[in-house]
């Protein structure tokens, strides 16, 4: 069963398809292997039960569900019960932003006081690098090192939805931090040998000590909100960002009345 799911792996890689969807599927299908169960014949309660052992939210059942589905369409395969299951409406909530003091609060204590294993560097150069970037997690977790630029400051970065190259970019004040990380450790699965549990694992921690509800996302909202405080035109953050339409880039730059009152007053008296 693996053994497919690898070559769908590789598949993926060759044709620049994030790995999001492998992500998911190696630890459902290593707890399918733990219950003896094929995914092939997969029923649609075995499927419920799965997600009632992990506890996963609506966003995180809509994921698997699109990456069976996925891996279904690769194999050729017809009839899944992943299509017996309607995807789940997930509920809008109001944006979460990390202001870059915060994220380096979150840094200094998660290098402080986390067991996991990670080290301070590595934990610090991550997170910077996509504070700064923007990326999507799925085009973090499919970056190789040969695509980072350490002297222009720039990354060349495959789109993960709009399956093109875009260039983005990082000050040079993280370039020590990266160089010394990439030093540190041979790439293995990617630019820094992070999976989607890991980083989700790393968001998590650090919102639960902010007293924040992060996750890996919350970093791409938090740097274009950053980009807007740093007057930042929205078509460059357009363009940086990957976004097809100026409208979703024009989120990052709602303001509330206190901030419009203010910044009127300061303009016009």
């Amino acid at each position: 069963m693996l053994k497919k799911l690898f070559e769908y792996k590789t598949y993926c890689l060759n044709i620049k398809k994030s790995l999001v969807n492998y992500n998911y599927l190696i630890v459902f299908f290593k707890y399918l292997i733990e219950k003896n169960l094929e995914f092939h014949t997969l029923t649609k309660d075995q499927l419920a039960q799965y997600f009632a052992d992990k506890n996963y939210k609506p966003k995180s059942i809509n994921s698997l569900i699109t990456a069976c589905r996925d891996f279904c369409k690769y194999e050729g395969i017809i009839e899944h019960a992943s299509f017996q299951i309607k995807l789940l409406e997930v509920e809008i909530r109001d944006r979460v932003y990390l202001t870059y003091p915060e994220l380096l609060d979150g840094i200094k204590y998660y290098s402080t006081y986390s067991k996991r294993g990670m080290s301070a560097n590595k934990c610090s150069a991550i997170l910077k690098f996509t504070f700064f970037t923007g990326v999507r997690k799925g085009e973090l977790l499919s970056l190789k090192r040969e695509k980072i630029d350490l002297t222009n400051c720039s990354v060349l970065i495959w789109g993960a939805k709009d399956k093109q190259e875009r260039i983005v970019y990082f000050p040079d004040s993280i370039i020590k931090e990266l160089t010394d990380y990439f030093n540190s450790e041979p790439e293995k699965e990617n630019a820094f040998n992070i999976s989607i549990a890991e980083l989700g694992y790393l968001t998590k921690k650090i919102g639960k000590y902010l007293d924040k509800s992060i996750s890996p996302h919350t970093l791409r909202h938090s740097a274009g909100s950053y980009m807007v405080s740093k007057n930042i035109s929205p078509l460059v953050i357009q363009r940086i960002f990957g976004h097809a339409s100026l409208q979703t880039t024009l989120i990052y730059c709602a303001i509330d009345d206190k901030q419009a009152r203010e910044i009127y007053h300061k303009q016009i008296g």
